[in-house]
């Protein structure tokens, strides 16, 4: 009797331990979209004017982000993804755009500037894990990489922008 109080206590005590590990630990992104994979939907936010339309740059490379600013692995995340962004900044040919899972958009501004996020593609329509962008997608975890090629396909998906890197100068080749 006196194991088995032992062993639910310990339990007990073990399960918050866990729960802390898991909860600051950077998760993978579990994307569903396999490689390759075309871009998916246009897609038009009403009450907003504003269009998510990653078909328009066909011919370039597009480097898209799902990220947001209450998300401390999303903000590290994007002082890797401006160093990147000014190694292409000048090349044509590389697109960078970033979907916000924000909820508030003086929060999400506020992370664009302080994480010095100068590309001019940012689009965010407040729904969180519920924006059509993020289901289409089917966004799980953030942050969220995908690298699309000329042919706007998926050519690299993942958690990490080190990733993403490696690739651009591969289909920059």
């Amino acid at each position: 009797m006196k194991n088995r109080k032992f062993t639910a206590m310990g339990l007990l005590l073990a399960l918050p331990v866990v729960f802390l590990i898991y909860s600051f630990c950077p998760r993978q992104a579990n994307t569903q979209l396999k490689t390759p994979t075309k871009a998916l939907a246009v897609l038009v936010m009403y009450g907003q004017g504003d269009t998510f339309n990653l078909t328009k740059f066909k011919g370039r490379i597009v480097v898209l982000n799902f990220w947001a600013s209450w998300s401390k692995v999303s903000r590290a995340e994007n002082k890797n993804l401006v160093r990147i962004y000014q190694k292409y900044k000048n090349n044509s040919k590389v697109v960078f755009y970033s979907v916000s899972l924000d909820t508030d958009e003086q929060s999400w501004k506020t992370a664009i500037e302080e994480d010095e996020c100068a590309w001019l593609n940012h689009y965010c329509d407040f729904k969180k894990y519920n924006s059509p962008v993020a289901i289409v997608y089917k966004i799980k975890t953030i942050p969220t990489f995908y690298l699309f090629d000329k042919l706007g396909v998926v050519n690299t998906s993942g958690a990490n922008v080190s990733d993403i890197e490696t690739a651009i100068d591969g289909l920059l080749k």
